[in-house]
């Protein structure tokens, strides 16, 4: 989106071909937005193709390969953009936290029950953020909701007694779509949406998600990322 944009205002859109490649067979997990992410491609003319696992790269020959269902296909390029594949740094991966089997195990996500946080074979520990193997939030939103969990949890059980408190899977993507405008998408574990603004439709391009994203979360990620949050 950004880069249509930019394309847009720098008036060079009409020369350029956008192709957006998803590895998976969706623009996006939620249904309703997925549906709105492809009414916005259509409108500002992205292509896109489902189903491709980028393999290789190779950037003398500006050449991305991509693995899908009916074979290797090669596309060029002039500009590219790449998503790397996410897992577990060493340390984690490498010890016996990780699960051991399923949809998590490739990558060495610990292995921790997704209401709780709780690891599901050391019940002495419990998991926050990225590391943890649960279906949804891998976002700075989502360790905002995780923590109180596990503080109710760790208290409890210094105090040998059950916490009560349960993670939803709330998880935030601010989706901008052009520089001014954005939509503050939020959802659970069941798909199902959680604004936090009763007056802004998730599901709508407006400014003040715009401002969210660009004035208020950008300045605590990078106060995160210094250890300041």
């Amino acid at each position: 989106f950004l880069a249509d944009d930019h394309l847009r205002r720098a008036g060079t859109r009409s020369k350029t071909k956008v192709v957006y490649n998803a590895h998976s067979k969706t623009l996006f997990s939620v249904p309703p937005v997925n549906t709105k992410l492809l009414e916005l491609f259509d409108r500002q003319d992205i292509e896109t193709n489902f189903s491709h696992v980028l393999t290789k790269i190779d950037p003398a020959k500006h050449i991305a390969t991509f693995e899908t269902p009916t074979g290797p296909v090669e596309l060029k390029w002039d500009f590219i953009n790449l998503i790397p594949p996410m897992r577990a740094p060493d340390a984690v991966r490498s010890s016996p936290l990780p699960w051991q089997d399923g949809p998590f195990a490739a990558d060495g996500w610990i292995e921790v029950d997704k209401k709780t946080l709780r690891h599901l074979r050391f019940p002495n520990m419990f998991g926050v953020g990225d590391i943890n193997g649960v279906p949804k939030g891998k976002t700075a939103a989502s360790v905002k909701w995780q923590t109180p969990v596990v503080v109710d949890h760790l208290v409890a059980a210094i105090g040998g007694k059950e916490g009560t408190a349960v993670y939803n899977g709330y998880t935030s993507c601010p989706l901008i779509t052009k520089i001014g405008q954005a939509m503050l998408v939020e959802f659970d574990y069941e798909n199902r949406m959680t604004p936090s603004f009763p007056f802004i439709d998730p599901l709508t391009e407006h400014w003040l998600p715009w401002v969210i994203k660009e004035k208020v979360l950008k300045a605590t990620y990078t106060a995160m990322l210094r250890g300041l949050a």
